[in-house]
């Protein structure tokens, strides 16, 4: 079977495509920047090549598009048209009705997605939404299936996820806190296991996800415990261009001084704030630590900002855990950031965390150890993939492969 996953990220596109259950990975496409004048895009060619190209793409069906057609591409393309895909696999946030794990993306599970779009989860239910009905109109008749990146999430203890609130609305609207990056944190919590040698269940975890959305999860004996998120996906430290953690009477504040209506204030603080808002200059860590370097008040506040609210959350995760055993970083900052991680973890030495400096500094997208070897909690680099855990549990309600645990155990 060939199986494309899906990746519709904050700002960005990945897609893999994979024969399953070989997970012969058959060809891979990266875009980042999706909505800026230039979007990087990477491919690999049949032959194995790597390409690049800056176009613009102004949304993620720009981005669809364009990644299919350097795949079926005549030249160079793997596929000689997009009838050789069996099955599309996303991953979408979240959707109304405790809906989680392997689904198949009928009619019914999409709008369940789209009653969480306009407080919950707008920008990438919409924009995973958007992308099925693409695939659906570009692949007529191929299954579409997905992952939601709750699963990893759901068995945190009650008390660690409900809120101070009227108890009728817990219970009316299940109002419970829970996040996304389920396939990123499990996929580094298995990784980390096989690279110092334990079981998931042998050891505490603190995995710091840091991208254009980032996030923070403690993960007790394999199963994670608590985390950044909150009962929409804005909590945790700054986004890209969402408003992140805040009291939610500011809605009604603004509302009350005419800012707009709360759904006017809301669709500003989820397309005008996180980085971006703070810095005026982008969300991008290059862009922001580059600039600051040159002297830029505002992108220095947004970095010092992250830099100082992810350290909170770490601080918290190790505190819900009692023992820490492993740190990791993971996504587009937390793998290729040196300066990032180096903040984060200044003067950490009273919590057991010692980096080596000189480890961290050869350290850009690659697994790595970058603690010293005689720190009590060990700080690992894993870049994650997604993708492949995406791609074993739809593999599994598609009918092909064992699925995610009984493969966790065979290496990823």
């Amino acid at each position: 079977m060939k199986l494309l996953v899906a990746n519709v990220g904050s700002s960005s596109f990945k897609c893999q495509l994979l024969a399953m259950p070989s997970e012969k990975v058959l060809a891979k496409a990266r875009v980042e920047r999706i909505g800026e004048s230039k979007s990087p895009v990477e491919w690999l060619d049949r032959h194995g090549g790597r390409r690049t190209a800056e176009p613009q793409l102004r949304n993620y069906v720009d981005a669809i598009r364009f990644v299919l057609e350097q795949l079926t591409n005549p030249a160079d393309g793997v596929l000689a048209n997009l009838r050789e895909v069996d099955a599309v696999a996303f991953k979408p946030v979240c959707a109304k009705g405790g809906i989680t794990g392997a689904q198949h993306l009928t009619d019914e599970v999409l709008a369940a997605m789209e009653e969480f779009n306009d407080y919950i989860c707008p920008l990438h239910n919409e924009a995973c939404i958007r992308a099925v009905k693409s695939f659906r109109e570009l692949l007529p008749g191929t299954a579409m299936v997905g992952l939601f990146e709750t699963f990893f999430f759901s068995d945190w203890p009650d008390y660690a996820r409900i809120f101070g609130i009227p108890w009728d609305w817990t219970e009316k609207y299940n109002v419970r806190r829970s996040m996304g990056h389920g396939a990123s944190h499990f996929y580094v919590n298995r990784r980390v296991a096989q690279l110092i040698g334990r079981r998931p269940e042998d050891f505490n975890a603190v995995h710091l996800h840091l991208g254009g959305s980032s996030s923070l999860t403690a993960v007790k004996a394999g199963q994670s415990i608590d985390g950044s998120g909150s009962f929409t996906m804005q909590g945790g430290p700054p986004l890209s261009v969402r408003s992140s953690d805040m009291d939610g009477f500011l809605v009604a504040y603004l509302w009350s001084k005419g800012e707009g209506t709360p759904k006017q204030i809301v669709d500003r603080m989820m397309t005008e704030g996180g980085l971006a808002g703070i810095s005026g200059m982008g969300f991008d860590m290059r862009d922001l630590l580059a600039a600051a370097q040159d002297g830029h008040a505002r992108a220095r506040l947004a970095v010092d900002t992250y830099v100082y609210q992810t350290r909170k959350y770490l601080g918290a995760m190790m505190m819900a855990l009692g023992r820490t055993d492993v740190i990791t970083f993971a996504a587009g900052t937390g793998e290729a950031s040196v300066e990032i991680r180096e903040m984060i973890l200044k003067d950490a030495q009273d919590y057991g965390i010692r980096l080596d400096r000189e480890r961290n500094a050869r350290c850009a997208g690659r697994e790595a150890l970058i603690s010293s070897d005689d720190s009590p909690v060990q700080v690992w680099v894993v870049p994650t993939n997604e993708e492949i855990v995406v791609a074993r549990e739809c593999s599994r309600l598609l009918g092909v492969g064992p699925g995610l645990e009984a493969k966790a155990s065979t290496g990823f």
